[in-house]
Protein backbone atom coordinates (compact mmCIF):
# COMPACT_ATOMS: atom_id res chain seq x y z
CA UNK A 1 0.00 0.00 0.00
CA UNK A 2 1.30 3.51 -1.12
CA UNK A 3 2.39 6.20 1.76
CA UNK A 4 -0.60 8.11 0.48
CA UNK A 5 -2.98 5.21 0.71
CA UNK A 6 -1.59 4.58 4.57
CA UNK A 7 -2.09 8.21 5.36
CA UNK A 8 -5.99 8.27 4.06
CA UNK A 9 -6.50 5.29 6.05
CA UNK A 10 -5.09 6.51 9.09
CA UNK A 11 -7.24 9.91 9.08
CA UNK A 12 -10.66 7.55 8.36
CA UNK A 13 -9.64 5.68 11.29
CA UNK A 14 -9.03 8.60 13.63
CA UNK A 15 -12.39 10.21 12.17
CA UNK A 16 -14.15 7.26 12.95
CA UNK A 17 -12.86 6.76 16.89
CA UNK A 18 -13.84 10.33 17.86
CA UNK A 19 -17.49 9.71 16.07
CA UNK A 20 -17.95 7.09 18.14
CA UNK A 21 -16.46 8.70 21.49
CA UNK A 22 -19.37 11.71 20.53
CA UNK A 23 -22.25 10.12 21.84
CA UNK A 24 -20.60 8.71 25.19
CA UNK A 25 -19.98 12.46 26.34
CA UNK A 26 -23.60 13.62 25.03
CA UNK A 27 -25.38 10.96 27.30
CA UNK A 28 -22.71 12.50 30.04
CA UNK A 29 -23.62 15.79 29.56
CA UNK A 30 -27.40 15.23 29.56
CA UNK A 31 -27.27 13.14 32.42
CA UNK A 32 -24.79 15.63 34.51
CA UNK A 33 -27.41 18.43 33.01
CA UNK A 34 -30.53 16.21 34.57
CA UNK A 35 -28.91 15.71 38.05
CA UNK A 36 -28.39 19.37 38.01
CA UNK A 37 -31.34 20.41 37.80
CA UNK A 38 -32.70 17.86 40.12
CA UNK A 39 -30.40 19.60 42.72
CA UNK A 40 -31.49 23.11 42.09
CA UNK A 41 -35.41 21.77 42.03
CA UNK A 42 -34.65 20.49 45.29
CA UNK A 43 -33.01 22.97 46.73
CA UNK A 44 -35.78 25.50 45.45
CA UNK A 45 -38.95 23.28 47.41
CA UNK A 46 -36.13 23.82 50.68
CA UNK A 47 -36.06 27.33 49.87
CA UNK A 48 -39.98 27.77 49.36
CA UNK A 49 -40.87 25.84 52.65
CA UNK A 50 -38.21 28.05 54.34
CA UNK A 51 -35.68 25.33 55.40
CA UNK A 52 -32.87 28.27 54.95
CA UNK A 53 -34.56 30.81 56.42
CA UNK A 54 -34.15 32.01 59.87
CA UNK A 55 -36.57 31.03 62.52
CA UNK A 56 -39.97 33.44 62.97
CA UNK A 57 -38.55 34.76 66.23
CA UNK A 58 -34.92 35.07 65.32
CA UNK A 59 -36.02 36.70 62.09
CA UNK A 60 -38.71 39.31 63.71
CA UNK A 61 -35.77 40.00 66.46
CA UNK A 62 -33.49 40.82 63.17
CA UNK A 63 -36.11 43.35 61.92
CA UNK A 64 -36.33 44.90 65.47
CA UNK A 65 -32.68 45.21 66.07
CA UNK A 66 -32.14 46.65 62.39
CA UNK A 67 -34.59 49.40 63.28
CA UNK A 68 -32.84 50.03 66.46
CA UNK A 69 -29.20 49.85 64.74
CA UNK A 70 -30.13 52.54 61.94
CA UNK A 71 -31.55 54.74 64.89
CA UNK A 72 -28.67 54.51 67.06
CA UNK A 73 -26.02 55.03 63.85
CA UNK A 74 -28.17 58.52 63.82
CA UNK A 75 -27.51 59.28 67.27
CA UNK A 76 -23.97 58.55 66.93
CA UNK A 77 -23.42 60.84 63.72
CA UNK A 78 -25.26 63.28 66.02
CA UNK A 79 -28.19 63.57 63.48
CA UNK A 80 -30.34 62.45 66.53
CA UNK A 81 -30.56 63.19 69.82
CA UNK A 82 -29.79 60.78 72.76
CA UNK A 83 -31.97 59.00 74.47
CA UNK A 84 -32.34 56.44 76.61
CA UNK A 85 -35.34 54.88 75.52
CA UNK A 86 -35.11 52.40 73.11
CA UNK A 87 -36.15 48.01 72.14
CA UNK A 88 -36.92 46.74 76.29
CA UNK A 89 -33.47 44.76 76.84
CA UNK A 90 -35.19 42.41 79.67
CA UNK A 91 -37.49 41.59 77.19
CA UNK A 92 -35.21 40.16 74.56
CA UNK A 93 -33.51 38.34 77.26
CA UNK A 94 -36.69 36.74 78.62
CA UNK A 95 -37.16 35.58 74.86
CA UNK A 96 -34.33 34.10 74.40
CA UNK A 97 -34.92 32.55 77.53
CA UNK A 98 -37.40 30.06 76.03
CA UNK A 99 -35.70 29.39 72.12
CA UNK A 100 -33.98 26.55 71.74
CA UNK A 101 -29.65 26.51 71.83
CA UNK A 102 -29.73 25.99 67.79
CA UNK A 103 -31.36 29.25 67.69
CA UNK A 104 -30.02 31.41 71.20
CA UNK A 105 -26.69 32.11 69.21
CA UNK A 106 -28.01 33.82 66.70
CA UNK A 107 -30.19 36.06 69.25
CA UNK A 108 -27.17 36.74 71.16
CA UNK A 109 -25.23 37.91 67.98
CA UNK A 110 -28.16 40.20 67.01
CA UNK A 111 -28.41 41.69 70.75
CA UNK A 112 -24.43 41.52 70.10
CA UNK A 113 -25.10 44.13 67.33
CA UNK A 114 -27.22 46.21 69.22
CA UNK A 115 -24.77 46.39 72.12
CA UNK A 116 -22.30 48.05 69.85
CA UNK A 117 -24.83 50.35 68.49
CA UNK A 118 -25.72 51.80 71.84
CA UNK A 119 -22.38 51.73 73.02
CA UNK A 120 -21.40 53.65 69.59
CA UNK A 121 -24.56 56.02 70.62
CA UNK A 122 -23.73 56.96 73.99
CA UNK A 123 -20.22 57.26 73.68
CA UNK A 124 -20.57 59.52 70.20
CA UNK A 125 -23.30 61.25 71.67
CA UNK A 126 -21.70 62.71 74.65
CA UNK A 127 -18.65 63.68 72.81
CA UNK A 128 -20.50 66.12 70.49
CA UNK A 129 -21.95 68.11 73.39
CA UNK A 130 -20.41 71.10 74.29
CA UNK A 131 -17.57 70.41 77.10
CA UNK A 132 -19.60 72.78 79.35
CA UNK A 133 -22.71 70.74 79.04
CA UNK A 134 -20.87 66.84 79.19
CA UNK A 135 -20.56 66.87 83.30
CA UNK A 136 -24.71 67.56 83.56
CA UNK A 137 -25.55 65.01 81.15
CA UNK A 138 -23.56 62.73 82.92
CA UNK A 139 -25.07 63.20 85.97
CA UNK A 140 -28.81 62.32 84.42
CA UNK A 141 -27.95 59.14 82.16
CA UNK A 142 -26.37 57.99 85.89
CA UNK A 143 -29.31 58.92 87.56
CA UNK A 144 -31.64 57.50 84.69
CA UNK A 145 -29.76 54.15 84.98
CA UNK A 146 -29.67 53.53 88.40
CA UNK A 147 -33.41 54.34 88.53
CA UNK A 148 -33.89 51.52 85.72
CA UNK A 149 -31.35 49.13 88.08
CA UNK A 150 -33.65 50.05 91.50
CA UNK A 151 -36.95 49.41 89.27
CA UNK A 152 -35.28 46.03 87.43
CA UNK A 153 -33.84 44.83 91.26
CA UNK A 154 -37.56 45.94 92.32
CA UNK A 155 -39.30 43.85 89.86
CA UNK A 156 -36.77 40.61 90.34
CA UNK A 157 -37.39 40.76 93.79
CA UNK A 158 -41.34 40.34 92.90
CA UNK A 159 -40.95 37.53 90.59
CA UNK A 160 -38.51 35.55 93.10
CA UNK A 161 -41.48 35.95 95.81
CA UNK A 162 -43.94 34.86 93.19
CA UNK A 163 -41.65 31.89 92.29
CA UNK A 164 -41.16 30.85 95.41
CA UNK A 165 -44.97 30.89 96.78
CA UNK A 166 -46.28 29.25 93.56
CA UNK A 167 -43.34 26.17 94.27
CA UNK A 168 -45.06 26.26 97.96
CA UNK A 169 -48.48 25.71 96.99
CA UNK A 170 -47.43 23.19 94.70
CA UNK A 171 -45.41 21.24 97.30
CA UNK A 172 -48.24 21.58 99.91
CA UNK A 173 -50.76 19.98 97.15
CA UNK A 174 -48.43 17.38 96.27
CA UNK A 175 -48.06 16.72 100.14
CA UNK A 176 -51.68 16.67 100.50
CA UNK A 177 -52.14 20.13 102.06
CA UNK A 178 -48.96 20.23 104.00
CA UNK A 179 -47.50 23.01 105.31
CA UNK A 180 -45.90 25.22 102.59
CA UNK A 181 -42.85 24.50 103.58
CA UNK A 182 -43.31 20.69 103.70
CA UNK A 183 -40.56 18.53 102.28
CA UNK A 184 -40.49 17.47 98.75
CA UNK A 185 -38.84 17.85 95.49
CA UNK A 186 -37.07 20.82 95.44
CA UNK A 187 -38.10 22.71 92.00
CA UNK A 188 -35.05 23.46 89.82
CA UNK A 189 -33.79 27.25 89.98
CA UNK A 190 -31.24 27.50 87.18
CA UNK A 191 -28.87 27.62 89.71
CA UNK A 192 -24.84 26.42 89.85
CA UNK A 193 -25.14 23.56 91.77
CA UNK A 194 -28.94 22.58 91.92
CA UNK A 195 -29.54 19.61 89.71
CA UNK A 196 -29.06 19.41 86.36
CA UNK A 197 -30.93 23.04 85.42
CA UNK A 198 -27.89 24.00 87.49
CA UNK A 199 -24.97 22.46 85.09
CA UNK A 200 -27.10 22.98 82.04
CA UNK A 201 -26.70 27.60 83.17
CA UNK A 202 -23.15 26.63 84.36
CA UNK A 203 -22.56 25.04 80.83
CA UNK A 204 -24.68 28.25 78.98
CA UNK A 205 -22.98 30.46 81.25
CA UNK A 206 -19.45 29.04 79.79
CA UNK A 207 -20.82 29.80 76.45
CA UNK A 208 -21.84 33.16 76.86
CA UNK A 209 -18.59 34.16 78.56
CA UNK A 210 -16.77 32.99 75.22
CA UNK A 211 -19.14 34.68 73.01
CA UNK A 212 -18.96 37.76 74.88
CA UNK A 213 -15.02 37.54 74.37
CA UNK A 214 -15.46 36.68 70.83
CA UNK A 215 -17.50 39.69 70.58
CA UNK A 216 -15.21 42.26 72.31
CA UNK A 217 -12.63 41.21 70.07
CA UNK A 218 -14.14 41.77 67.10
CA UNK A 219 -15.10 44.82 68.34
CA UNK A 220 -11.54 46.07 69.19
CA UNK A 221 -10.73 44.98 66.04
CA UNK A 222 -13.21 46.66 64.13
CA UNK A 223 -13.11 50.13 65.82
CA UNK A 224 -10.09 52.53 65.30
CA UNK A 225 -7.75 54.01 68.12
CA UNK A 226 -9.88 57.26 68.39
CA UNK A 227 -12.97 55.26 69.07
CA UNK A 228 -11.13 53.31 71.57
CA UNK A 229 -9.60 56.75 73.22
CA UNK A 230 -12.89 58.36 73.54
CA UNK A 231 -14.75 54.90 74.67
CA UNK A 232 -11.74 54.99 77.68
CA UNK A 233 -12.17 58.28 78.33
CA UNK A 234 -16.31 58.33 78.47
CA UNK A 235 -16.16 55.39 80.94
CA UNK A 236 -13.50 57.04 83.26
CA UNK A 237 -15.77 60.38 83.55
CA UNK A 238 -18.46 58.24 84.06
CA UNK A 239 -16.84 56.14 86.82
CA UNK A 240 -15.26 59.25 88.25
CA UNK A 241 -18.74 61.08 88.40
CA UNK A 242 -20.69 57.78 89.95
CA UNK A 243 -17.95 57.64 92.73
CA UNK A 244 -18.57 61.23 93.38
CA UNK A 245 -22.46 61.27 93.36
CA UNK A 246 -21.80 58.07 96.14
CA UNK A 247 -23.27 55.91 93.22
CA UNK A 248 -21.87 52.32 92.95
CA UNK A 249 -19.92 51.58 90.16
CA UNK A 250 -22.20 50.22 87.08
CA UNK A 251 -21.41 47.69 84.53
CA UNK A 252 -21.67 49.99 82.14
CA UNK A 253 -23.67 53.07 80.70
CA UNK A 254 -27.10 52.83 79.82
CA UNK A 255 -27.20 50.55 76.85
CA UNK A 256 -26.03 47.76 79.93
CA UNK A 257 -27.49 44.56 80.25
CA UNK A 258 -30.28 44.32 82.75
CA UNK A 259 -29.36 42.01 86.00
Amino acid sequence: MSRSASTRQAIRDAVSRHGSTQPRRSRFRRILASLSLVGLSVWLLFWAAGAFSPPAAVAELRTLVDQEVSRLNRVARNELPYSDQGLDMRKLFENMRDLPDSQRQQVRQEIGRLFSARERAEVGSFFALPPDRRLAELDRRIKADEARRQQWAAERAARNTSTQNQSGQTAATRDGNGPPNSRGPRPATGQPGQGDSGRQWGQGRGRTEEARNERMKNRLDATSPDDRAKRTEYRRALAERREKLGIAPGRGGSGRRPG
